[in-house]
């Protein structure tokens, strides 16, 4: 997705910026641009974690996770 930053600035008086102005719709657009963002980062960042255990095999499917709380509650 492409942004369109038609970006305003506020200076002080000596003329330095100090801040940037957008409108809403950009606002809501980079807020969306910025959890996804953070979605693939956590994805990676599972990935990362959990790719030990893939790959010896040290883990439970949902099934079988499901199945054992099932035994242990009763």
């Amino acid at each position: 997705m492409s942004l369109d930053l038609q970006e305003r600035y506020l200076t002080d008086a000596d003329g330095k910026r100090i801040a940037v102005v957008i409108d809403i719709e950009t606002y809501q657009q980079l807020l969306e641009q910025l959890d996804e963002l953070y979605c693939i980062k956590g994805y990676e960042q599972a990935v990362i974690e959990t790719e030990p255990e893939i790959t010896s095999g040290d883990y439970l499917t949902l099934d079988q996770y499901l199945a054992s709380r099932e035994r242990n509650s009763q």
